[in-house]
């Protein structure tokens, strides 16, 4: 873990000291719906379920006609998943960081990279009632990968896209039992402050 959070420190400061050759960088703020659930052979018995992801996002532009940038965010986000009767759910919140190359094409953007998610709460519910909100079963840290696309209207600032985002590390600590993921669709919207 100290080792990708190091990495992570890595490729934002090379990303600040690449911009500070370049104009400011851009910074607002993103939010929307998610739509989880779990991948893997374990999870076929669980539907997706919704929920929802805000936080900050910024630009930090590599280009002179800012057609391509380097994204990193930090989101607060609820995943999980159901039982296809409703009646069971797994409700877990995390800080997720992407950081994610942006491809800037005319009101069309493109967005992609790898991310690190942080669980720092939920519960498990069983007919709408907490039956567990201890998830030491599960990974604190994760890491996987997000990608997305999008419209934006960059003279108002604002922009609306898809993301999709999956872990590559499996959901709990004991490898023995079960393969699950994370597994999002994300519907996005985010208004920059600057940087336009």
């Amino acid at each position: 873990m100290k080792k990708t959070i190091l990495l992570f420190v890595f490729a934002i400061v090379t990303t600040l000291t690449a911009q500070a050759q370049m104009q400011a960088p851009g910074v607002g703020i993103r939010a929307g719906a998610n739509y989880s659930g779990f991948s893997g052979d374990d999870a076929d018995n669980l539907d997706r379920m919704f929920g929802f992801h805000a936080g900050l996002t910024s630009q930090f532009y590599l280009t002179s006609d800012n057609f391509f940038a380097i994204q990193p965010e930090l989101l607060f986000s609820t995943k999980g998943a159901e039982s296809k009767d409703d009646t069971f759910k797994y409700k877990i919140s995390y800080l997720d960081v992407p950081v994610l190359a942006r491809i800037n094409a005319g009101p069309l953007y493109f967005e992609g990279g790898p991310q690190a998610s942080f669980r720092i709460g939920g519960d498990i519910e069983s007919n709408n009632v907490n039956i567990d909100d201890d998830l030491d079963q599960f990974k604190r840290t994760s890491f996987g990968y997000a990608a997305g696309i999008g419209l934006a209207a960059t003279s108002l600032g604002l922009s609306i896209g898809v993301r999709y985002n999956g872990d590559i590390s499996k959901l709990n600590e004991n490898d023995n039992v079960s393969d699950a993921r994370n597994d999002v669709f994300m519907l996005t919207l985010a208004y920059m402050f600057s940087g336009r």
